[in-house]
C-alpha cells in the first residue's frame, strides 16, 4: 500500500504568539488553504506570562499544531531544537524578524525555502537576507525596504497584503453586541482596536474622545486590546488618562476579544492614528464591516484609505484634528455610508480571502518548485545494493546452557561457500556493490592470531566478479575471550581492524570500504538497554554506546594507518517516535527517543561527549537503515504506511542529510513475504523525492539480500530477492521483487545516468 501524496508541509515561525495581524494571517491561511494540498505547523519561541493566549487558542481549535517548547528552553537550545526541526518542513515561514532563525538555518547542510513575513519596515530593514528566498511585505513600503538590503535580489522582496474573512463580518451582530455593551441604539459609538503600544497613539484618541465628549455627551467610546506584554505601564497610563480627561461612562476598555468582527459590527466609526506601522489589518477588518475611517497617514494606511472617499485623513499628534473628524461624522449617516461603502468594496477587491489566498498559493508552489535538486555522486558501482546478513552475536543462553548459540548467517545461507557465484547473480540484477561481513569470532579465535580463510575466498570472489564490497568489521558479534565492556575491547578491535586492511590492500586494488560497528545506536539498545542482544544488558545503552563509538574511532585509526585511502560507512536505523495526539503530555518524551536515533553518529562525529577523540572526518558516509516498523507511537504499536501520524521517509532523508551534510544511502532496508516488491517501490519513490530536494541519495541496499532463518526461532524469513538454498549453481529468484529492481534500474538510469555528476566510479 502506498501512502498518499504528501501535502507541501509549512512551518511558520513566530518570536511570539500575541494578537495582531500576522498571527491573524496565519490563522485564516490555517483556516483556508486545502489540507489535502497544504499542512501547516506553527512554532513559538518565546512567551511572557501575560502574553494573552488568544492566538494559540484559536489555531489549536482549527486542529493546527502550536509547539510552544522553545517557551522552556535557551536561546541557545532554541536554536538547536530549530535546527532539528526546520529541515522536515517543505517551506519555512519566519514572522517578527525571529532572532533564531538564521542561527538555526547556519546549522544546517541542506534547508528548505525560508519566506521572511514582514510588518513593519524595521523589520524589513533588519537581520541577513542570505538564506531569504523571499520577503513578503504586508505593504508596498515594506516590501521596498527589504528590497533595499537585498542587492541583486530586489524581485524577491514581494508584496502580499493581509487578507480579511469577509464572511465573519456580520451586520445582524451589530443590535446584540450593542445591547452587551449597554450602548443605546441612537447612540454613535467610535471605536479602536490594537493592542496598547505606544506607536498606536491611543492617547491621541482618547484625547480626541474627551473633547468630542464635552460637546456631545451622547456619544460613546471603545478601546479594544490589551496591553502590550513588554510595556504594560502604558495601559494602566491609558485608563488614567480617560478617568482623568472625565470619560468614566463614555469610554470602555474591553481588553483582549477573539469577537472583533462582532464587535466592530457594532461600531459607527472606527479610528487608527498609528505612525511607523506596516500595513494596519484592522483598517481592512474596519472595511469589511463597512465603517467610515480615520486614519493618520502612516505607510499601509495610505494604501489602503483614499482620502476623502474610502477614509479620512488627520495629521500625526493632532487630536484636535481627530475630534473635528468625528464630530463630521457623527452629523452625517451618509458620509459615513458612503465612506464605509468604498472601503468595504476596497477590501473585497483587494485583501479578501478569495484575492489573497491564491498569492500564497503561488508563492508556496514557487518556493517548492525552485528548491535545487539533487544526484547521487558516483560513489558506489550501483545504485542498487544488496545487503548480506552478517549477524555472528550469540543469543541468550537458554535452560542448562552455559552459553548461547552463536549465530553465523553467512554460513547458514551458505553464502561463504557460494559467495562468487551469489556476486554474479546480483550482477545481473544491476546490483554491483553489496555489503558483507568478516567473522571476528573465527577469524580471531585464538587471541592476537589471524586465520583468513573465512575471509579470503570471499575477498576473492568480490575482485573476481568485479563487485564492490562494503565489509561489516563487527555485526554484533566478537570472539568469546573478550569482554565488551572492558578497555582491552577496544584496542583488540584496532588491531583486528588494522590486520584485515592490510590484508585487503594486499589482496585487492580498489578503495576498500568498511563498516568498523554495524548500528551502533540500535546495538547499543538491544544490547545495553533491551537485555535483548548480547551482552544483554539493561540501563547501560549509553554506556555500550560511548564504548561502541570509541571502538570504531579506533579501528578507523587503525585502518587508515594501512590504507589512507579507506572509506567508512557508519549504519543506524533512522526512527520517527511520536506521541499520541491524546497524550500531549508525552511529546517531549517521544521527542527525546527520536533525538536518540543521532547519537552514535553525533559521538563519531565529535558533537557528543568529544572527550572520546570523535571528529568531523570520522563521519564519513551515512548509511540509514529503514524498514516498515522504523515509525511508532511512543508507548504504542509501530505505524504503518497510511497512517495519519506517518512520516513519508523523504522526511527522514532530509532531515538527517541536512543535520549532518555527508555521502548518504539506504544501508538496509525490506520486508518480508508478499510485500516485497510493494516496499522497495516504496522506498525508490521516496529517495526519488529525497533527491527532489536536494539530498544526494547514493543508493538503496536491499537487506537481507538472501532469505534466511529467523535468530531466535529459526522461522523461515522470506525478506530477500534470492532463496536460501540453491539450484544447482543459483540460488531461486523472488520474480516480483525482480521485477521492480529492474524498473527502478530502468527509470534510474533514464533519470539519473545521463548527469555528468554520475560517474558510476568508487574512486571519489
Amino acid at each position: 500500500m502506498n501512502p498518499p501524496e504528501s501535502p507541501i508541509r509549512v512551518l511558520f515561525v513566530f518570536a511570539w504568539l500575541v494578537v495582531g495581524g500576522e498571527e491573524t494571517e496565519v490563522r485564516l491561511l490555517a483556516a483556508n488553504l486545502d489540507r489535502t494540498r497544504y499542512r501547516i505547523d506553527v512554532v513559538a519561541c518565546f512567551r511572557k506570562p501575560d502574553m494573552p493566549p488568544q492566538t494559540h487558542e484559536q489555531l489549536t481549535a482549527l486542529g493546527i499544531d502550536v509547539d510552544i517548547t522553545p517557551y522552556d528552553l535557551s536561546f541557545e537550545d532554541t536554536v538547536s531544537y530549530l535546527a532539528n526541526k526546520i529541515p522536515g518542513y517543505d517551506v519555512v515561514v519566519s514572522c517578527q524578524n525571529v532572532a533564531d532563525i538564521y542561527p538555526a538555518l547556519e546549522q544546517l547542510h541542506l534547508r528548505p525555502p525560508l519566506i521572511e513575513h514582514g510588518g513593519l519596515v524595521s523589520e524589513a530593514l533588519a537581520g541577513p537576507k542570505h538564506f531569504t528566498t523571499r520577503y513578503v511585505g504586508v505593504c508596498r513600503s515594506i516590501r521596498d525596504a527589504a528590497a533595499s538590503v537585498m542587492p541583486g535580489r530586489e524581485d524577491d522582496a514581494i508584496e502580499i497584503p493581509s487578507m480579511v474573512d469577509l464572511s465573519e463580518f456580520d451586520p445582524v451582530l451589530r443590535a446584540p453586541i450593542r445591547a452587551s455593551l449597554g450602548i443605546a441604539d441612537d447612540a454613535i459609538l467610535v471605536g479602536w482596536v490594537g493592542r496598547l503600544d505606544p506607536k498606536k497613539n491611543v492617547e491621541d484618541f482618547i484625547e480626541a474622545a474627551a473633547l468630542v465628549h464635552a460637546q456631545d455627551k451622547s456619544a460613546r467610546f471603545a478601546i479594544v486590546g490589551g496591553p502590550d506584554a513588554f510595556m504594560p505601564d502604558y495601559a494602566v497610563r491609558l485608563q488614567s488618562l480617560a478617568i482623568n480627561r472625565g470619560l468614566t461612562g463614555a469610554m470602555t476598555f474591553l481588553g483582549d476579544r477573539k469577537d472583533i468582527p462582532a464587535l466592530m459590527s457594532a461600531f459607527d466609526i472606527f479610528a487608527w492614528l498609528s505612525e511607523g506601522e506596516g500595513m494596519p489589518h484592522v483598517i481592512a477588518e474596519a472595511g469589511a464591516a463597512g465603517l467610515p475611517v480615520i486614519a493618520t497617514p502612516d505607510n499601509g494606511a495610505l494604501q489602503q484609505i483614499d482620502d476623502g472617499i474610502s477614509g479620512v485623513f488627520v495629521p500625526y499628534r493632532d487630536p484636535a484634528a481627530v475630534a473635528a473628524a468625528i464630530r463630521i461624522l457623527m452629523e452625517s449617516p451618509e458620509l459615513r455610508a458612503r465612506l464605509g461603502r468604498a472601503l468595504r468594496s476596497k477590501v473585497e477587491r483587494d485583501y479578501s480571502i478569495g484575492a489573497v489566498l491564491p498569492q500564497w498559493e503561488d508563492l508556496l508552489q514557487a518556493m517548492v518548485g525552485e528548491r535545487p535538486s539533487a544526484v547521487p555522486l558516483g560513489l558506489f558501482q550501483s545504485f542498487l545494493h544488496g545487503g548480506f546478513e552478517s549477524s555472528t552475536h550469540r543469543l541468550r543462553p537458554r535452560e542448562g546452557e552455559t552459553a548461547g548459540k552463536r549465530l553465523d548467517v553467512i554460513a547458514a545461507t551458505y553464502h561463504d561457500v557460494h559467495a562468487a557465484q551469489d556476486y554474479a547473480q546480483l550482477a545481473r540484477h544491476s546490483i554491483c556493490t553489496v555489503r558483507d561481513g568478516l567473522r571476528w569470532h573465527l577469524i580471531e579465535a585464538t587471541p592476537g592470531v589471524y586465520d583468513w580463510s573465512s575471509f579470503l575466498p570471499m575477498l576473492a570472489a568480490a575482485r573476481d566478479t568485479g563487485t564492490q564490497v562494503i565489509w561489516d568489521l563487527l555485526h554484533y558479534g566478537w570472539p568469546d575471550d573478550i569482554d565488551i565492556w572492558s578497555p582491552d575491547f577496544v584496542e583488540r578491535f584496532a588491531r583486528f581492524a588494522g590486520a584485515v586492511a592490510k590484508v585487503v590492500r594486499a589482496k585487492t586494488e580498489t578503495v576498500p570500504f568498511y563498516a568498523p560497528v554495524n548500528e551502533i545506536s540500535f546495538f547499543s539498545w538491544g544490547g545495553g538497554d533491551a537485555g535483548y542482544l548480547n551482552p544483554f544488558a539493561n540501563g547501560r545503552g549509553f554506556e555500550l554506546k560511548v564504548q561502541l563509538a570509541r571502538a570504531a574511532i579506533a579501528a578507523m585509526d587503525a585502518v587508515l594507518a594501512v590504507d589512507p585511502r579507506a572509506r567508512f560507512v557508519h549504519c543506524d536505523p533512522v526512527i520517527n517516535v511520536v506521541a499520541d495526539p491524546t497524550r500531549p503530555w508525552e511529546r517531549g518524551v517521544a521527542e527525546g527517543h527520536r533525538q536518540s536515533q543521532f547519537q552514535g553518529w553525533d559521538l563519531l562525529a565529535g558533537r557528543m561527549w568529544p572527550q572520546i577523540g570523535g571528529a568531523e572526518a570520522y563521519l564519513d558516509i551515512v548509511g540509514v537503515n529503514y524498514y516498515h516498523n522504523n515509525q511508532w507511537i511512543h508507548g504504542g504499536q509501530p505505524m504503518d504506511l497510511g497512517h495519519a501520524l506517518y512520516k513519508p521517509l523523504r522526511i527522514i532523508l532530509i532531515e538527517t542529510y541536512a543535520r549532518y551534510g555527508r555521502p548518504i544511502f539506504i544501508a538496509e532496508t525490506g520486508i518480508e513475504a508478499g510485500r516485497r516488491a510493494d516496499w522497495i517501490r516504496y522506498v525508490y519513490t521516496e529517495v526519488k523525492a529525497a533527491m527532489e530536494n536536494g539530498v544526494p541519495m547514493e543508493g538503496i541496499c536491499l537487506y537481507p539480500i538472501i532469505n534466511h532463518l529467523g535468530w531466535d526461532d529459526d522461522r523461515a524469513c522470506e525478506n530477500g530477492l534470492l532463496s536460501m538454498n540453491l539450484s544447482g549453481r543459483e540460488r531461486f529468484v523472488h520474480s516480483p521483487l525482480a521485477k521492480a529492481l529492474m524498473d527502478i534500474q530502468i527509470d534510474f538510469e533514464k533519470q539519473y545516468m545521463a548527469s555528468s555528476a554520475f560517474s558510476g566510479s568508487s574512486s571519489l
